[in-house]
C-alpha cells in the first residue's frame, strides 16, 4: 500500500471547507407561528418566509437580550431541521457564530447528521462539523455514515483528513465504517488497503468489520475475496454472526453459484457448529431474501418457491420485500396460483402489502396473460385501503402490454387521468408498446403527442417502440416524421432507431425498384440516384456515424441497398451517351467496366462501405498482397456486392500504375440440405442466397469465374480481371471506334502513343 489512505490529501473542496449551495431545497411544511420583532433586529418571520435566505445580517446582543435572541435562533434553526432545509441550517449557525451567539452543546448534532443521511448533503454535513469546537471519535463516525450513504468515496477520505486535523487516531468503529464507505462505492481495492492499514495500527478487527469486508466483495460479484475474508475472520476465532452469513449468501447469488449459497446456509444452521465455538444461526427473512435472489438469478424457479416455505418452517414473519422477491420466481414462469398463495400467506399473518408487492404481483398476472386477474388484484387492493400509485399503475399497464389486450390498456390510460395520477414514462410506454403489439400505430403516435401535454417527458424507448413498428408497418413517412420529432425533443438516437429507419427507407426504395421508377441523374457528371428513399437512409447513416454509432451490419447493407442501379438497357445507353460515344450494348455486355459504380451500385456506396471499414464496422480487403480473399461469409448481400465491385474499382487503379494483377478468391456461405437419393439420406450443399447474388453480379458484368456458388468458394483469375477491364469491340458494329468507348485519359494516353509511333515512322522513311 503507499501511504496511508488515511493521510492522502485531496483537492476535492479548496481550503477546509468551501462555500457550498443546497443539495436538495424541501418546501418548507411548518412555519414558526409567533416570533417577536426586536429593535434594532431583524425580522425574524420575514427569514421563515423567504424561500432562500441566503445572507443573516449579523446583530450584536448582550445580556438577557442576547439568551433571547440565541433562543430565537434555535427555534428557527429547528424549523429549518423538520423541513429538511440544511443550508438555511448551516446558514444561520454562520450567522449565529458571527454574533458570539452559537453554543454547539445546545445543538443535537446526531439529528443533523441524521438528515444529512436521509437527504445525501455531504457537503452540509462538512460545513456543520466546523463548528463544532471540540470534535470526538463518535463525530467523525456520524460524518463517515453520511458519506456511506451517499456514496461518496471521496468525501470519505477528506472526513479521515479532517480526523488527522483534529488530532485523533480512528478506532475500530470508525475504520469499519470507512471500509462500509468503501464497500458501498464499489472500491474493493481501497476497502481491503483500509483494513490492511487497521491491522497495521495494530486495531483488532472484528465481526461487523469482517461483515463490511464481506459485504463489499458480494456487491462487487467477488465470491471467492468473500470466503478468504471468512478464512481469515475463522482463523482469528471471530464468531460469524447471521449478517456475516447473509452477505455470504448474497456474494454467492451475485457469483451465480448457488450450491456453495446452500452450503453457507447448511454451515450456518447445522449442529457441528459448536464446535467452532458458536451455536447455530437461524435464519431470519434476509437470509431467505438472499436464498431466493439466489435462486432467482440462476433461473431456478422451482428451488426459490422451495427456500419460500423456510418462512413457515421457522416462523419468520418477515417484511413485504421479502414477498416481492418470491414474487418475481413467479414472473419466470407465469405461475399466478403460487403468487396469489403468498398474498394470501402475508394476509393471514398480518404482514401490510406496500405498492413494491403489489406491482410485482400485478406483474406475474401480466406473464401469465391475465389481464383480468391484474384489474382484480387492483380492485382488491384499493377496498383494503392499500396505497395504489404510480408504480403499482405502471405494473398494471404492463400487465396489459404483456397480455396483448390494448385496448384494456386504453380504457387504464382514461382512468388514469380521470384521476389525476401523473403517468410515469415507463406506464406510458407500456401504453404505446401495447398500441404497436396491436398494430394501432397511429393511435401510438397520438398518445407520444399527449406525453407533452401532461407533461412526460418521452425517452429513447419510447421511440424505439414507434420506430419498430412503423418499420413492421411499412410506415415510412411517418417514420421520417417521427425522426424530426426525436430530434426536436433532443432524444438520443440508438441502434434500434437507425436500423428501423434505413429497414423502411430499403423497403420504399425496393417498391421504386421493382416499378422501375429509379431515376438517375447525370447532372454532377457522374451517375447518382435521384430517390427521396434513398436520400433518406444515407441522411439517417450520416447522422448515426457522426452521434458516434458504430453502424450495424444490417443497417450498412440497408443504406447500400438504397444505392443500386437499375439493370435495365436503357440506363447502358445513357451511360454510352454521357461518354460521348456510341455503341451496341448486345455485343459489348462487358463495357460495364468503363463506367461509373460498373453500372451497378451509385458511387456513393463505395465511400460509405470505405467509412464503414476505417470504423471497424466491416473488415478492409488488402490489395497489395498476391491473392486478394473476399470473405463474404459473415457479410450481408449488399455488402458482400459492394465489396467486389470496391474490389474491383481498386484493381482498375492498380491497373492503371501498371501493375500486374493478381488472382481474387470469393468466400462464400452455403446451406446444406438433407436429401434422399437411391432410399439413402444424403447432405448436399446448397448456394446460399449471398453466393446467388454474387454469382449473377458476375454474369451481370460479364466476368467469368472458376468454382461454383455451392462449394463455397469462387475464384477469378487476373488475367481474366485485365482483359475485363480492356474490351476488344468491333468497330464495324460501332459508328465509334474501339478507342472512343475508353475513358478520356486512356484515350489521350493512347492518342500521345499514336502520335509518337507516327513520328518514329517519318523518321525511318
Amino acid at each position: 500500500m503507499q501511504g496511508s489512505l488515511i493521510c492522502q490529501q485531496h483537492t476535492l473542496y479548496s481550503g477546509r471547507f468551501a462555500p457550498v449551495g443546497c443539495l436538495r431545497e424541501v418546501p418548507v411544511s411548518k412555519q414558526v407561528k409567533s416570533v417577536k420583532v426586536h429593535d434594532g433586529g431583524w425580522n425574524i418571520s420575514n427569514i421563515l418566509n423567504k424561500e432562500n435566505p441566503d445572507n443573516f445580517a449579523p446583530v450584536k446582543r448582550g445580556g438577557s437580550k442576547g439568551t433571547k435572541d440565541t433562543l430565537e435562533y434555535l427555534r428557527i434553526y429547528n424549523s429549518f431541521l423538520i423541513d429538511g432545509r440544511l443550508k438555511d441550517c448551516v446558514d444561520l449557525l454562520e450567522s449565529m457564530e458571527q454574533n458570539g451567539l452559537l453554543d454547539m452543546r445546545k445543538i443535537h448534532h446526531a439529528s443533523f447528521f441524521s438528515m444529512c443521511k436521509k437527504q445525501r448533503a455531504v457537503l452540509e454535513a462538512l460545513r456543520f462539523c466546523r463548528f463544532i469546537g471540540n470534535p470526538k471519535i463518535s463525530t467523525f463516525n456520524m460524518l463517515l455514515s453520511v458519506c456511506a450513504s451517499s456514496l461518496d468515496f471521496d468525501g470519505a477520505l477528506q472526513v479521515m483528513e479532517l480526523l488527522k486535523e483534529a488530532g485523533l487516531k480512528p478506532d475500530c468503529k470508525l475504520y469499519t465504517t470507512l471500509i462500509s464507505t468503501c464497500a458501498k462505492c464499489g472500491k474493493v481495492d481501497a476497502m481491503f488497503e483500509v483494513f490492511y492499514e487497521m491491522v497495521s495500527a495494530g486495531i483488532e478487527p472484528n465481526v461487523n468489520t469482517y461483515s463490511a469486508l464481506i459485504d463489499g466483495c458480494a456487491r462487487a460479484g467477488q465470491v471467492a475475496k468473500a470466503f478468504g475474508v471468512y478464512g481469515i475472520m475463522s482463523s482469528k476465532k471471530v464468531k460469524p454472526d447471521r449478517v456475516v452469513f447473509n452477505s455470504l449468501i448474497s456474494a454467492c447469488g451475485e457469483s451465480g453459484a448457488l450450491a456453495r449459497a446452500f452450503d453457507v446456509l447448511s454451515e450456518m444452521t447445522a449442529e457441528s457448529s459448536e464446535s467452532k465455538g458458536w451455536k447455530p444461526i437461524v435464519p431470519d427473512h434476509v437470509t431467505v431474501g438472499a436464498l431466493m435472489k439466489t435462486c432467482i438469478l440462476a433461473g431456478q424457479a422451482d428451488r426459490a418457491r422451495e427456500v419460500y416455505k423456510m418462512l413457515q418452517e421457522y416462523n419468520i414473519k418477515g417484511t413485504p420485500e421479502v414477498y416481492t422477491i418470491a414474487l418475481r420466481s413467479c414472473s419466470l414462469t407465469g405461475d399466478l396460483g403460487f403468487a396469489l398463495k403468498i398474498y394470501e400467506d402475508m394476509n393471514r399473518i398480518g404482514v401490510k402489502p406496500d405498492e413494491m408487492f403489489l406491482s410485482a404481483l400485478v406483474d406475474v398476472a401480466g406473464h401469465a396473460r391475465r389481464a383480468d386477474a391484474a384489474f382484480e388484484i387492483m380492485k382488491d387492493a384499493r377496498a383494503k385501503g392499500l396505497l395504489v400509485g404510480t408504480i403499482a399503475y405502471s405494473s398494471l399497464m404492463g400487465a396489459c402490454c404483456n397480455a396483448d389486450d390494448w385496448k384494456k390498456a386504453l380504457q387504464l390510460y382514461e382512468e388514469i387521468k380521470s384521476i389525476k395520477l401523473t403517468p410515469s414514462v415507463s406506464m406510458m410506454n407500456a401504453l404505446i408498446t401495447s398500441l404497436c403489439d396491436g398494430d394501432q400505430v397511429l393511435k401510438a403516435v397520438d398518445i407520444l403527442n399527449e406525453m407533452n401535454i401532461l407533461g412526460v417527458h418521452p425517452n429513447e424507448i419510447t421511440y424505439s417502440v414507434l420506430f419498430v413498428a412503423c418499420e413492421r408497418n411499412g410506415e415510412a413517412q411517418l417514420g421520417l416524421d417521427l425522426f424530426e420529432q426525436l430530434k426536436m425533443d433532443g432524444i438520443d438516437i440508438n441502434p434500434t432507431i437507425i436500423g428501423s429507419l434505413t429497414g423502411l427507407c430499403l423497403q420504399m426504395f425496393n417498391i421504386d425498384f421493382s416499378l422501375g421508377n429509379i431515376i438517375v441523374n447525370f447532372s454532377s457528371g457522374k451517375p447518382q440516384i435521384d430517390n427521396k428513399w434513398t436520400s433518406s437512409a444515407v441522411m439517417v447513416y450520416r447522422e448515426a456515424v457522426s452521434a458516434g454509432l458504430l453502424p450495424s451490419s444490417d443497417v450498412l447493407s440497408q443504406v447500400l441497398g438504397c444505392l443500386r442501379l437499375p439493370h435495365g438497357s436503357s440506363l447502358k445507353s445513357t451511360f454510352i451517351e454521357n461518354m460521348g460515344v456510341s455503341c451496341d450494348i448486345p455485343q459489348y455486355p462487358n463495357i460495364n467496366s468503363l463506367f461509373e459504380g460498373f453500372g451497378e451500385y451509385d458511387i456513393r456506396a463505395f465511400s460509405i462501405l470505405e467509412e464503414a471499414a476505417s470504423l471497424g464496422a466491416v473488415a478492409s480487403i488488402s490489395i497489395k498482397e498476391t491473392r486478394i480473399v473476399i470473405d463474404a461469409r459473415k457479410l450481408k448481400i449488399f455488402t458482400a456486392e459492394v465489396s467486389l465491385l470496391r474490389t474491383l474499382r481498386s484493381l482498375k487503379h492498380r491497373l492503371a500504375a501498371g501493375s500486374r494483377l493478381p488472382n481474387v478468391t470469393i468466400l462464400l456461405p452455403t446451406e446444406k440440405k438433407q436429401v434422399d437419393i437411391d432410399e439413402k439420406e444424403k447432405t448436399l450443399k446448397l448456394a446460399g442466397r449471398i453466393g446467388q447474388a454474387v454469382g449473377s453480379l458476375l454474369r451481370r458484368l460479364g466476368i467469368s469465374y472458376q468454382g461454383e456458388e455451392s462449394h463455397g468458394r469462387m475464384r477469378i483469375n487476373g488475367l481474366t480481371i485485365r482483359r475485363w477491364f480492356n474490351p476488344k469491340l468491333n468497330s464495324k458494329s460501332s459508328a465509334a471506334g474501339p478507342a472512343d468507348l475508353l475513358p478520356l485519359p486512356s484515350r489521350l494516353a493512347k492518342g500521345i502513343a499514336g502520335q509518337q509511333r507516327d513520328i518514329r515512322n517519318l523518321s525511318l522513311e
